[in-house]
């Protein structure tokens, strides 16, 4: 066995992975209909065949109807993805390779002429200066309906074998909140207080 740390196992929560060499979360775009197919499935185990330990998939997949990919990602909040993703998470381990996804709610980083045609939501009212739309200011409906759209789709990800999840939060509706500058809101998830935006 090597001496170089890099090639030591390392243990992460309840994976030991075989080096500590990984891929983090990107998209590659290669998603169909929102699905992670044959060649998104392809793409991944050959990382897995080269020897790393840990293969991040989706940047990010998308957990909800109103937060609609802007680069082709997985659409996490359709039942259907999971024997997707079991095809995914079979091609990866079967190479000695775990594997994870990064899920997310985009809020105001997407628009609404996208997927379902939705209106974006977000803890602000401005226009997002990235991809210019005017997002609905959330309510408190909005807020509880997506923490079960982050919990289903982390079921779904388990359903389909995945390793673990990573939520992505930078610029994101998570982020949204966080932030007095782009928290409108008022009362317990509002701007006014860090435990509020924190909530």
């Amino acid at each position: 066995m090597s001496k170089d740390p890099l090639l030591q196992p390392y243990q992460l929560k309840h994976l030991t992975l075989k080096n500590r060499i990984m891929t983090t979360s990107h998209e590659p775009a290669y998603p169909e209909d929102g699905m992670p197919k044959d060649r998104y499935r392809a793409y991944h185990a050959e990382r897995a065949k080269a020897g790393v330990a840990l293969t991040m998939t989706a940047g990010s997949a998308a957990v909800s109807k109103d937060s609609p990919p802007v680069f082709n990602n997985i659409l996490a909040y359709k039942d259907e993805v999971v024997p997707w993703i079991q095809n995914l998470t079979d091609g990866v381990h079967e190479h000695g390779c775990a594997v994870m996804i990064q899920l997310t709610h985009l809020g105001r980083r997407t628009n609404w002429n996208k997927g379902d045609w939705l209106p974006s939501v977000s803890s602000s009212k401005h226009r997002e200066p990235a991809h210019r739309g005017f997002p609905k200011l959330i309510e408190d409906w909005d807020i509880e309906r997506i923490i079960e759209d982050f919990a289903d789709a982390a079921e779904r990800m388990q359903a389909g074998g995945m390793d673990g999840i990573e939520l992505q939060v930078y610029g994101h509706l998570l982020d949204q909140f966080w932030s007095p500058l782009t928290n409108d809101l008022v009362g317990p998830y509002g701007a006014d207080t860090l435990e509020n935006r924190m909530r």
